[in-house]
């Protein structure tokens, strides 16, 4: 497991996608939603600022901004 991850990548796709929405039709995420979902989950451990995520330790290859994490977290933190 990599040095800044929470939870692996198994029990992310198993216990907390599929409580999720995730787009049936029209827009789709280009990045990786588990390493998404582990960017949320290391913000809300550390406590640190949206701003100040470690996006290149988070994600491999090229990672998003930190609004894109934090849209997909004030997205999934609305639903129902």
């Amino acid at each position: 497991m990599p040095e800044y991850a929470v939870l692996d990548r198994v029990t992310i796709k198993t216990e907390i996608m599929p409580c999720l929405s995730i787009a049936k039709r029209g827009f789709s995420s280009i990045f990786d939603l588990v390493e998404v979902i582990n960017a949320i989950l290391y913000k809300l451990r550390s406590g640190c600022q949206w701003r100040l995520l470690p996006i290149g330790h988070l994600f491999s290859g090229e990672g998003p901004g930190w609004k894109t994490v934090f849209c997909h977290f004030r997205k999934w933190s609305i639903k129902d």
